[in-house]
Parts: structure tokens; sequence; C-alpha cells
């Protein structure tokens, strides 16, 4: 059995839309050098064309880029038209001049003298800043009463902005000397605010020191009055209880009197007291006739109650 090779055809390398792309803008780059610099053109054509002239002598040039004599040949053609081009392109730049053209210039007429700046003063002009100078001298654009431009000398104008600027200082000067007087003003008005500030804090101190006094001076009799009622009250008290103990006594005294003597029993041994104090610390006052411990040495007044 017997194996059979076919042999195909290599498949066809397509170019691109990156080639195209390419092409394009060496196109472009090229017509942009042969508008701006033909020469550079010439002389890279020229190059050009002696690669291509040794490759087709030799048959290959990897070195240059071209791989066979059909490139090389288009190549050739291509420098060719480029130097034709750019040889177009370069011509000459300037056109000799003529006799007859000099005859014309020297028969050209000479311009004439041109008018002094004193002509133009008190003319019409466009506007400020504008200087017309002429052998040194100046004319000046100012504006004149009526607001319109006219040319003046210089000597006028410098009256002019001598008059501005000695305007411009009074106005300051004048500015200046207001703006002090009502510095002055605001100050002497703040000082006057302070002193009735003052004035009124020191009046109102003293209101609030008097209100103060009185209202103390009316504590102080109304806490007498009081002391003097509570003296009264308590004096009237001990009056009253003065009278009623006058009043007690005195019917203790009629009582006594009235009633007949009872005869003493004899103390009881079971008790003494040695004083009121002794009764009291044993609990038994007041003691009564009859009752343990009683004595007359404890009863002073005699009305049968001891240690009252």
């Amino acid at each position: 059995m017997t194996a059979s090779w076919g042999l195909q055809p290599a498949p066809k390398k397509t170019r691109g839309p990156r080639f195209w792309i390419a092409l394009a803008v060496a196109v472009v780059v090229l017509i942009l050098l042969l508008i701006a610099a033909p020469v550079v053109v010439a002389f890279l054509a020229v190059l050009a064309l002696v690669f291509a002239l040794v490759v087709l002598l030799i048959g290959r040039g990897r070195w240059a880029r071209i791989p066979h004599r059909k490139a090389a040949a288009g190549v050739a053609g291509g420098a060719l038209v480029l130097i034709v081009v750019a040889a177009s392109l370069t011509g000459p730049s300037e056109t000799a001049t003529t006799p007859a053209a000099d005859a014309a210039a020297q028969e050209t007429p000479a311009p004439s003298a041109e008018p002094e700046l004193a002509s133009f003063v008190g003319e019409a002009c466009e506007g400020d800043q504008l200087v017309m100078t002429q052998d040194g001298e100046s004319n000046y654009c100012d504006a004149n009463e009526g607001g319109s431009f006219v040319w003046v000398a210089a000597a006028d104008h410098e009256k002019s902005e001598a008059a501005v600027v000695a305007l411009a200082s009074q106005q300051a000067a004048d500015q200046a000397k207001a703006q002090k007087a009502a510095a002055a003003k605001a100050a002497a008005e703040a000082k006057q605010a302070a002193r009735d500030k003052a004035a009124a804090k020191v009046k109102a101190e003293k209101a609030a020191a008097e209100k103060k006094a009185v209202e103390q001076a009316q504590a102080k009799r109304a806490a007498q009055q009081e002391s003097a009622r509570k003296a009264q009250a308590a004096q009237a008290t001990r009056d009253a209880e003065r009278k009623a103990a006058e009043k007690a006594s005195a019917v203790r005294k009629q009582s006594y009197v009235a009633q007949p003597v009872v005869p003493q029993k004899p103390a009881s041994t079971s008790a003494y007291y040695k004083n009121c104090t002794a009764v009291r610390a044993a609990g038994a006052d007041p003691i009564h006739v009859g009752d343990p411990g009683y004595s007359r040495k404890l009863d002073r007044d005699g009305d049968g109650v001891g240690c009252e």
C-alpha cells in the first residue's frame, strides 16, 4: 500500500486594515514633507533610487528592506516620481529686477514733507491715551470742556495733567480731612456715651443702695415693733400670772382663815424629808397635812400644803 502526498498551494496572505492605515499615514506625511521641505524629499528620493538600483543589480537587498527585484523596480519608479515632483516645487523664490523696474522706481517722486504737529492742535481725535510724535515733540489726544477728544500740545497736556493731579490731591486731602473729622466725632460720641453709661450706673447703684437702706430701716423698725409687742405680751402674761397668783394666794388665805384648824396628825415615821428638795426628789410634792413626811417647816405659808 503506497501513501500519496497531496501538494496544496500556500494560503494567500491578506492585508489587514492596519496596513492600509499605515499606508494612508505615510502618504499624508509625504505630502506634508513635499509642501514644507521639497528639498529634503528630493534628497530622500535620490537615496531610495540608489538603493533600488543596487537591489536590481544584485537581485536582493534585505539590508535595505527591499525583498526582491520587483519591489526594487517599484521603489525606483516611486523615487523618480518624487524627484520630479520635488524639483517642480523647488523653483526660484525671487524674480530678478529688470532695468525698466529700476528706472520706474527712480522716476517715482519722493513723498511730500509731513505736516507739522501744530497744525493738528484742536482737531478731533479718536480717544484718550493717543500720542502723536514728530521730531521729539508730541501731541496728546485729550478731552476738552465739552467732552470731545481733540489734539493738544504737550504743554497744554502737562498743564491739564497737573490740574488733574492737583484736583485729585485736593479731593484726597478733603476726604482725609472729612474722615478725620468723622473719626473725631465718633470718638467724642463714644466717650460721651461711656460717661452717660457710667453716670447711669452710679445713679442706679445709688438708688439701689438707698432702697436697700430704706428696706433695712423698715425691717429694723418692724423687728423693733415685733420685739416691743412680744415684750408687752410677755409683760401682760407676767402681770396676768402675777394677778392670778395673788388672787389664788388671797383665796387660799381666805379659805385657810375660814376653815377650822384641823389637828395635825403625827408625821408618819415611815418617811422623813429634810427639805422640799428631798420631797421633790421623792416625787411627793406637793405634800399635804397628814401625808407621810409632812412637817410644818415644809409649809412656810401655813396653808396646809408644803413644797408647792
